[in-house]
Parts: C-alpha cells; structure tokens; sequence
C-alpha cells in the first residue's frame, strides 16, 4: 500500500488548467518509514518524467481521490478524505500548514509554477504531516459510494464549462488566471456536513450563481441545455413514505388540501417541513401525516441503535458525529443524503450514455443539470437524458439558450 499525494506545478491553478501540470507525485509506502518522489519536473532533482504507472499495480490512497484523478486515473484507490468523512460525519479539517510553505505563497502569489520554487524537503514535510494527521484505519466500508461519487464528479469537472468573452467584467479580473482554453473549471467538495456536494473554485461559487452572472457562461457547442426537477424535495419525500403525488403539479396537489393558492401552498409546505406538522395538518394532509410518521420512525431508529442508514448506498449516519441533534435535523440530513445519492445514480448513467456523444454534462447543482449540447447528436439525446432524469417520476422543466443567463422554456418540446 502507498500514501500518493499529488504536488501540482501550480498550487492555485485547477489542478486541470492548461497551465498547470504534476511536478512530483509523494509516495509513503506502508512497508517503509522513509517516503520518495516520484519526479515529472522540479528543479531540486535532476530526474524527469519518472515512470508512475507501476503503482497502477499497488493499492493506493490518497487524501483527494478527485483531484489525483485529475492527472492519472490509477486502477485501485481510497480517498482519505471519505474514509474522515464516512467516520466522523464532518470533513477533515485542513489545518494541517508549513511556515517555509506558507510563506512562499503569500509572498509569491502569483509567480508561475510557485511549488517548483518550493523545496521538495518542504513539500516532504508538509506531505508527512498530511499523512499523520488523516490517520484513520480503512475498512472498506461504503465502497461503493466513495467510488461513484468521486466517479460522477470527475467527469463533471473534467468537462469545464465554456465563459463568454467578458467574464471579467461579469465578475471581477481575478478570474482571469484561472481561464484555461476558454473555460472556467469547477470543483465540487464531497465531503461536507450534509453530503450535498458544494462547488467552488478561484473566486466563483458555481452551486449559487446569482442571475446577472450565468450570463458569463456560454455553449461550447450550440446551446445550453437545464434540466430543473420541479417540486424536488417534495417528490423525494414522497418516495421515501411511500406517497404518489402523481404527474401534476405538487404544490397545486397540496395547495387542494390547504384550501390555498399555488404560490401560498410552497410557503406553506416550506414552513410545515421544517418547522413542524401540527396535528390539523397531519389529520388533513395524507402527504404530511406520512412524512410526521417517517420522521418518528428515523428519530426513533437513530435513538435506539445510535444510527441510521442512507437509503440507496446505506450509508451509516452516527448520532454522535452531529452537534444538537434532532428531529428534523435527522429528517434534514436523510432527505438531502437522499437527494445526492439519487442524483448520483442519474449522474453516471448519463454519463454511460453520452459516452462518444458531443454533448456533455457540465454543471450540477442539486435540482438541476446544465448540459452543452451539440445538435449533432439530436434531439433524442435529449429526450434520453430527460428519460433518465425522471425516472421513479422525477418530472424535470427544460431551459435552451446560448449562455446560461438568457435561456427558453422548452418543457413542451421534448
């Protein structure tokens, strides 16, 4: 086994920038106390381009199995960082610093290829200290959930997204380093509280992308296709206590029990989840009588045997890895498991479908799917993709336009 820690030429550039690239990658074998560097380019070694492709023979991990996949996609890896995660329920806490790194970054910003500068001893050190400090035994547990969501999002990430030509006035010149061909790259932390992936990188925050600024984001092909579930959390629920709203629309479903009006009725749904179902609402609303049992139910379970379990991968969910826990905070985190995991199944069959195909995925965000989409492949690629979407009755809208701003409700049309 090898602790792989990947040290890219430059530290503040996506690691897929085209000006970018490995340097070394840092090895600590498991059955030796003193690591090595497997040497591409640095100006303390007089090796170049050193053979890695015999670790696709070893067993691997890494503290972002992502982000090394961004350089080489090795056979066999953990990432260290879901192995924290998966114990702890919190992400691993980056503290772990360098004085000699530290101060090479902030006085050298913004030289290139700042970790060529940086002394292979000191990138050793802070490497070592990485290693110790995400300590954690591997159990093989939860697999399969390390290795679709690492999978799903590298693709994602992979595929950039294409920016118009005054993305820095859209958002500001510091931008502008991290343009590469023409596209911005995103980057989606997995690891999170809730286990809804977040995403950002260089000074954009892609999952909350205020209106005035998707118009900085363009096809690359010839337009710009979303995918945007409706009433999303609210069909999530119903799978989960085992409620069929139907094909219509949920909020005018529910509006009819409330003796509401459609836009009244999401305010009012909004406030019953996450404040509380009342007993009048439990006796009026089938729907909420439901969820108030299910809620119950989970409480219960994570009361009496201290966890409960995701419902596609299985994940375990400790009580004692969550500060004031309580009901609805157990209900909150279950939905939003629910969501990711389902999303991530979505994720890799279209994946599996685009495959040879021009158009691409390229960003994700929760309840929706932005897709560049290349009229080449034809109109029944989006048909497919929408299948895939909805199915278990995940009904979607649909959104065409040139940037990602300016776009036209095409539900109808497909």
């Amino acid at each position: 086994m090898y602790c792989v820690i990947p040290i890219f030429k430059e530290p503040f550039l996506h690691p897929l920038h085209e000006n970018n690239g490995l340097s070394a990658l840092w090895c600590q074998p498991e059955s030796a106390e003193e690591p090595f560097f497997v040497i591409q380019k640095h100006p303390d070694s007089d090796d170049i381009l050193q053979d890695y492709k015999w670790l696709d023979e070893e067993f691997i991990i890494t503290p972002d199995k992502k982000i090394l996949n961004h350089f080489y996609e090795f056979k066999d890896v953990v990432d260290k960082n879901f192995i924290w995660w998966n114990e702890t329920g919190k992400p691993f806490e980056k503290n772990i610093s360098n004085n000699a790194i530290d101060f090479l970054s902030n006085k050298f910003y913004n030289v290139k290829k700042l970790n060529e500068i940086i002394p292979l001893s000191k990138h050793n050190e802070y490497c070592s200290d990485i290693y110790k400090g995400m300590a954690r035994a591997y159990t093989g547990e939860n697999d399969e959930y390390m290795n679709d969501v690492v999978k799903a999002f590298t693709s994602i990430e992979k595929n950039g997204i294409k920016v118009s030509d005054d993305i820095c006035d859209i958002f500001d010149i510091r931008v502008k380093k991290h343009i590469s061909n023409g596209k911005l790259y995103s980057q989606y932390n997995l690891w999170t509280t809730t286990g809804r992936p977040s995403n950002s990188f260089g000074s954009v925050n892609f999952a909350a992308l205020p209106p005035e600024k998707r118009k900085g984001f363009v096809a690359e092909n010839d337009s710009l296709i979303e995918f945007d579930f409706d009433a999303y959390h609210l069909r999530l629920i119903a799978d989960l206590v085992d409620y069929d709203f139907g094909k219509d629309s949920v909020h005018q479903h529910l509006a009819d029990f409330y003796g509401s009006t459609y836009e009244e009725s999401k305010q009012i749904s909004f406030k019953l989840l996450y404040g509380g179902i009342t007993k009048e609402i439990r006796e009026k609303v089938p729907f909420f009588n439901k969820v108030h049992t299910y809620i119950n139910k989970k409480w219960n379970e994570i009361n009496t045997h201290n966890c409960v379990y995701t419902d596609i991968y299985r994940r375990k969910l400790l009580f004692k890895n969550y500060e004031d826990m309580n009901r609805n905070k157990v209900f909150n985190y279950l939905i939003q498991a629910y969501e990711t995991e389902s999303n991530i199944k979505k994720i890799l069959l279209i994946q599996d479908y685009l495959l040879g195909k021009k158009t691409k995925l390229v960003l994700y965000g929760y309840d929706s799917f932005l897709f560049d989409f290349s009229n080449q492949d034809g109109v029944e690629t989006l048909k497919e993709i929408k299948s895939i979407l909805e199915e278990n009755k995940h009904y979607t809208k649909s959104k065409m336009g040139l940037n990602y701003g300016e776009m036209q409700d095409i539900t109808k049309r497909l």
